[in-house]
């Protein structure tokens, strides 16, 4: 059975290398992050690496080693990074840290036989950039599970185009006064111990604004083993410096936020109006956000309709109910919910402006919250503290949304 046992893994690790450096393989990859940073300890350990690399030791290549050696590092392997060798793309701004030393170091690294190396390209129809991961000769340096590499990212308040790019922008009162809370929450909560099964979790939260700063705006935090990335039941394993934890959100949201900018006070679920069977709710959620950004019913449904495709195990309880479309549900909830259906499928940008107003809502809890040294995580309308502070966060979330919407009140579950 022992044999039997080791033949399996020694198979499966086979077919996990086999597949490393494979076309599929390489077509996904994470995005090169400047914000990640290995510790002085693992830093010093590597310096021979670094002299090697035959650049000038200055401090902003040294800067840039460090970057890219925890880029490496802290994916381990598991998808390639994408990365740019071309040196317009290293110019430095409020969103580049590493210069274009890095260049350099790539090839070199390379070259020593410290990563392995796929060369982007461009042509006419098509490109790809470049593709980096370490080799067994890098990752020797740096023991599994080793909390080797730090995560501080280098611009907290985010703009970008209508294709997601990163965008340059002059800073406003607004944009300094988020970047300031934001930038006193991350330490709280950095100094925190936070963790998912035994694991640290990364908690820095940025803002992202889409286009302009009156669109979307909502707090995320980005890289491997984050909190955003856990679902609910995996979230509520959490624990804060050894605390068990309690996660409070705000019950229908977007729809009470849009009766409160018509002056109505709502009443009631503004989803189970439609249809009150518990496994359709998730469905009507999804299918009221593409409703509130799309400009016409067909790309409502189309989005909704996708949105099923996808996720298998949702179509497949829904289909088990007699349910297989969204077009119904678009007419149920523009009968439902007349007093606001204006907003629907109206090509405003209702979805992101409605998404700006509760970000700022966010941050004025997660704000409160700094002020008294609590640590606390944000996911988008719902939010995370030590369960000792439950009461506090239920106060802060009614004071806050009334602050905001001018006296109305919400649900909090």
């Amino acid at each position: 059975m022992n044999s039997l046992k080791q033949n399996v893994g020694h198979n499966a690790k086979m077919q996990r290398n086999d597949f490393k450096g494979s076309p599929p393989w390489l077509n996904t990859g994470f995005k090169f992050d400047h914000g990640l940073q290995l510790n002085r300890c693992d830093l010093e350990r590597i310096n021979t690496i670094f002299l090697s690399c035959k650049v000038a030791d200055r401090k902003e290549n040294r800067l840039s080693f460090n970057i890219l050696i925890a880029n490496l590092i802290f994916h381990r392997n598991r998808r390639p990074i994408v990365i740019s060798l071309n040196t317009n793309d290293w110019k430095k701004s409020r969103y580049v840290k590493a210069g274009s030393t890095t260049i350099v170091l790539v090839h070199q690294l390379h070259e020593q036989g410290y990563i392995n190396w796929v060369k982007g390209y461009r042509n006419e129809k098509e490109g790809r950039r470049s593709r980096i991961w370490a080799t067994n000769k890098l990752l020797e340096y740096f023991p599994k599970n080793h909390n080797s590499v730090i995560r501080d990212p280098v611009e907290l308040v985010e703009l970008r185009d209508v294709d997601g790019k990163l965008k340059e922008y002059n800073d406003t009162a607004k944009t300094r006064q988020i970047r300031e809370i934001l930038k006193n929450v991350n330490q709280i909560n950095k100094l925190a111990d936070i963790r998912y099964e035994g694991n640290i979790l990364f908690c820095s939260l940025v803002a992202i604004f889409n286009r302009r700063f009156t669109l979307y705006g909502r707090l995320h935090t980005g890289g491997q083993d984050n909190y955003q990335g856990l679902n609910g039941e995996e979230r509520a394993k959490i624990t804060i410096n050894g605390n068990p934890i309690v996660e409070l959100d705000y019950s229908g949201l977007h729809p009470h936020l849009l009766y409160a900018k018509e002056g109505i006070q709502f009443e009631g679920d503004p989803y189970s109006i439609v249809d009150e069977r518990p496994q359709v709710r998730p469905f009507l959620k999804h299918l009221l956000l593409c409703m509130l950004n799309s400009k016409d019913d067909i790309i409502a449904e189309r989005a909704a309709n996708k949105w099923l495709y996808d996720n298998h195990r949702q179509r497949n309880i829904l289909k088990s109910i007699g349910i297989t479309r969204a077009r119904p549900f678009i007419n149920a909830f523009k009968q439902s919910h007349e007093k606001i259906n204006h907003y629907f499928c109206s090509g405003k940008e209702t979805g992101l402006r409605i998404m700006n107003l509760d970000s700022t809502i966010a941050l004025g809890i997660i704000n409160t919250f700094a002020k008294q040294n609590i640590p606390i995580l944000a996911i988008h309308d719902s939010f995370i503290v030590q369960e000792q502070y439950k009461g506090y966060l239920f106060t802060i979330m009614e004071k806050e949304y009334e602050r905001k919407t001018g006296g109305y009140k919400i649900q909090i579950k």
